[in-house]
Order: structure tokens, then C-alpha cells, then sequence
């Protein structure tokens, strides 16, 4: 049998496959959603990918399919021994994580990803956390976190995306991703544009966010705000913890709560990455940082969905691995206003007055 024989008959052999008909926990092991989820989304993506050109050799559901097996298993190659064989070149895969990824970010990034502009969105979030006995911080809305997301090292002459500003504090090449979620763990925001070099605070002041919930305390005097560790500055919607508070004080008692709160980001944030192992740190994304981000930006409505219709972790997946120790804000890594910090440090003086004296 010639060569050509041969990959002809791959082909065939699997295009007639059907990945749905291995048992239901092989499945979310191998793609990491469940066969309902996974049925969705292919239904949702199928209008919006390609029906021409080479990449048509591959049917729609298994480009699907061969796109949720790297986010899940961060290779190109079987993740494992139960793994599932796609008989697909790597740069035919690499197609098919473009053209998925791309259909992701663009039809139901903002569908599944978006945080609350409503104040009836808002107040069922706290709710959530107020019915969570965590009463003391009723007015939180989100909890807002950082992770870096490893990615291999863009060309340091590159016109666009030149390498240095890449490079992070961890002395790796990374994306500098940020997260707001809320008490589910589901994301409401996501932010996946900036260079692992630059600070959190920095990317919190050029949030969209961070313009609502100012605006919305500038015209309405809303009391909402955000819960953040402290790598970000003290501002009347943005609540973060005393630096280095005296043992047993009130303001000690007052960070032991946030900090209860606070681990839903930390937690959030290593779902994500249990999951979709490809954003884990043990292995770089080889992929330009646009590219990257739109990968980001998909494994995070994956994740939305699989909160939403319950799918489990995989099996021994389960383990958390993202929790970090709080990082120092340095005030002069962010020129923020006085008058905001002075009354942010109002605020969370009221909320220790009032819960912890």
C-alpha cells in the first residue's frame, strides 16, 4: 500500500469514528466536557466554521473534538494512555485550534463571559456571597485575581510583539492574564492582552471594570466593589488586606476574613487550569501572544459552561494547584489618586468597625 493509500485510509477510518460512543467518563476525560456540553457547543460553533478550503478534510465535530484534546491535554500527541487518535498532522491541528479558537472569542465570548452592568446582575452576587456567611463583605461583587500563563519566547525584534516585555517576574515568557469571578467560580471578566512584565495594578487601571465601578460610585454612590489580594491599590470598590497587621488585631481578623473570601480567585483560577492543562505551567503554548490569548479567552467559556451545566473535573484533576502567597501592592507601581485611597481606607475601616471590633 502506497503512502498515499495509506493516510487516504486513515482518513476515512476516522472521519467514520464517533467519539460519542466511549463511555462517559473516557469522553470528559479525553475533551473535558461531557457529551451534552460538548454537543452544544459544536451545534453553537457550527455555522461559524469553515465549509471550504483544506481544512474542510476534517469534519466540523472532530475539529471540535481535536481542539478541546489539546486545551485538555496541553499536546498535540495522545495526553495519555486513554487517549484518542485523530490521525491529524500537527500542523492540521494547529488549523483546527485557530479556526475554533477564533470561533469561540468571536460568537460566545461575550455570551458566556461578562460581568454584571445591571445592579439586579450585581445584587444577585451579593447575595450569593452574603448566603455563604460571609455577611461582613455583603457589597462584594467579584473577587479579582492575576495568574501568568507561560507561552515560549516571542522573537525579541518582533515588530508587534517584541520578546523582552514578555519576560516575568518568575523568569519565564508569559501572558499576565486577569480574572474576576464570583462566588460560583464562574468568570465575569477576563483579560489576557498584557505582557507577563507588566504589574497587576497596572492592568486593573486600564480595566473596563475598574471604569464602571467608578463611574457607578462617581454618579451613583454605589457601595459595590471588588475583593483583591495585596498586589492591587485600596480604592472605594476595591477591597484588599492590611499589610502586615499586628497579631489578633481586628485588622489581623479582618484579612483571616477577606483571605476566606479571596480563595475563591485563587481557586477559580486553578479549575481553570486543572482542566485546560494546556494553560498550566508545566509546558509553554507555542503560539504568537494573540493567538495565545484567544486560547485563554476560549478555555475560559469553556470553563463558564461546565460550571453552568455541572460537568465534574476529570478524574484525578481534581487537585487544586494554583494557590499563591499574597504579593505586596508598591504604590509606585500605580500613580493612584489620594482621595480614592483615602477613602478606600475609609471604607474597609468602616467594614473592620463594624465586624471586627
Amino acid at each position: 500500500m502506497s503512502e498515499r493509500e495509506t493516510r487516504i485510509l486513515q482518513r476515512n477510518l476516522r472521519d467514520a469514528s464517533d467519539p460519542f460512543n466511549m463511555p462517559d467518563a473516557m469522553f470528559t476525560k479525553i475533551f473535558r466536557l461531557n457529551k451534552f456540553t460538548c454537543q452544544q457547543l459544536i451545534n453553537n460553533l457550527t455555522p461559524h466554521l469553515s465549509r471550504s478550503a483544506r481544512i474542510t478534510r476534517v469534519p466540523i465535530h472532530l475539529r471540535v473534538l481535536a481542539t478541546l484534546h489539546f486545551f485538555g491535554q496541553g499536546n498535540y500527541q495522545t495526553g495519555d494512555g486513554h487517549g484518542y487518535s485523530f490521525a491529524l498532522s500537527q500542523p492540521m491541528m494547529s488549523r483546527c485550534v485557530a479556526e475554533v479558537s477564533d470561533a469561540i472569542t468571536n460568537v460566545l465570548l461575550h455570551e458566556w463571559i461578562k460581568f454584571p452592568v445591571s445592579e439586579e446582575g450585581r445584587l444577585s452576587i451579593k447575595r450569593g456571597f452574603q448566603m455563604m456567611g460571609r455577611g461582613y463583605f455583603s457589597n462584594a461583587v467579584g473577587i479579582i485575581d492575576g495568574t501568568l500563563i507561560r507561552i515560549v519566547s516571542p522573537p525579541a525584534n518582533h515588530p508587534i510583539h517584541p520578546g523582552p516585555p514578555y519576560y516575568c517576574r518568575k523568569n519565564f515568557y508569559a501572558l499576565n492574564v486577569q480574572i474576576i469571578c464570583d462566588h460560583h467560580k464562574r468568570i465575569l471578566s477576563i483579560n489576557a492582552r498584557y505582557p507577563g512584565s507588566v504589574h497587576d495594578s497596572a492592568i486593573w487601571t486600564m480595566s473596563g471594570v475598574r471604569r464602571l465601578l467608578q463611574r457607578l460610585y462617581i454618579e451613583n454612590e454605589t457601595e459595590d466593589y471588588l475583593i483583591g489580594d495585596s498586589g492591587y491599590p485600596l480604592e472605594p470598590w476595591l477591597i484588599v488586606p492590611f499589610v502586615n497587621p499586628i497579631e489578633h488585631s481586628p485588622e489581623a481578623l479582618f484579612n483571616t476574613a477577606l483571605s476566606s473570601v479571596r480563595i475563591f480567585g485563587e481557586h477559580t483560577i486553578g479549575l481553570l487550569k486543572n482542566r485546560f492543562r494546556c494553560l498550566h505551567g508545566h509546558r509553554a503554548l507555542h503560539y504568537n501572544p494573540l493567538r495565545v490569548a484567544k486560547i485563554i479567552y476560549s478555555c475560559a467559556v469553556l470553563h463558564n459552561m461546565c460550571r453552568t451545566f455541572n460537568v465534574p473535573m476529570p478524574p484525578d484533576d481534581d487537585q487544586l494547584q494554583n494557590v499563591r502567597l499574597p504579593r505586596r501592592f508598591n504604590q509606585e507601581n500605580l500613580h493612584v489618586q489620594p482621595n480614592w485611597f483615602n477613602i478606600g481606607e475609609t471604607r474597609r475601616e468602616q467594614i473592620v468597625t463594624r465586624y471586627f471590633r
